[in-house]
């Protein structure tokens, strides 16, 4: 069974992007400025993507309708200030998600990155970092090290596990995306380092940010963290932070 793709242009169901010049379908400016909706069917479900500030209440709405007909489990992949993803196994939930987004078409996102911290006792931490939390220290494989720059008054990685979260997404190199000082996003994530330094205990955070890729598409990623303070002599500062992507307690939209 292959993939069948459908797109909906003011509430109306069309087989082709109204927008696309000869075989291509110039994607981007459907959904972003042509305010379309194109949802995507097959035996893997059903991907529906659109951009929440486009004008495409009534094609919204007419996918909310037609959920039913279409197979499980569902993707939402819908763009505001980043490319949000979030899974759905029923059509009911997925369609009270649309409504609920619809009604929130006016929101502004003022922050890029949010971050909120957990007792230890969540049920959402997962399994690896609750192994972290308990063990009081951290694989190298997985881990990766900041460390305080006097000079700066910021937090450099100094170190990137092979298996760690951003090995795995952005590669092995210090000046991707995560590793660059003095952006917001740096200094949003990095507040929490000296704080777990002077208290001298971990600390467990729910985060939720727009990143850029490799690619340069902006997502909005679901991570959770564990930061340990370290006190290296004769070599600094530094903190060991463990993250894994998966659901957070954080809702923006």
């Amino acid at each position: 069974m292959t993939a069948e793709v459908n797109w909906i242009d003011n509430g109306r169901l069309v087989r082709r992007c109204p927008l696309a010049a000869g075989p291509a379908v110039d994607e981007e400016t459907a959904l972003l400025g042509g305010g379309m909706v194109r949802v995507v069917t097959g035996k893997l479900g059903t991907v529906i993507r659109w951009s929440v500030m486009s004008p495409c209440f009534s094609s919204l709405f007419y996918v909310a309708e037609w959920l039913m007909d279409l197979p499980a489990p569902y993707m939402l992949r819908y763009f505001l200030c980043g490319w949000f993803e979030e899974r759905f196994e029923s059509a009911g939930a997925v369609n009270c998600r649309i409504l609920e987004i619809v009604m929130r078409g006016d929101v502004h996102l003022m922050q890029r990155v949010f971050v909120r911290e957990f007792p230890p006792s969540s049920t959402m931490m997962t399994p690896l970092l609750r192994e972290v939390w308990m063990d009081g220290n951290a694989q190298p494989d997985y881990s990766v090290d900041c460390i305080y720059e006097e000079s700066s008054g910021r937090f450099r990685v100094e170190r990137i596990g092979p298996k760690s979260t951003i090995a795995r997404l952005w590669g092995m190199a210090p000046v991707s995306y995560p590793c660059v000082n003095g952006g917001s996003y740096d200094r949003t994530v990095g507040a929490a380092y000296g704080e777990v330094l002077r208290q001298g205990r971990p600390r467990y955070d729910h985060v939720y940010a727009a990143m850029k890729t490799t690619d340069g598409t902006t997502m909005w990623i679901p991570y959770q963290r564990v930061v340990i303070p370290r006190h290296r002599s004769g070599a600094g500062r530094s903190v060991t932070v463990v993250t894994e992507i998966g659901k957070v307690d954080i809702q923006i939209v």
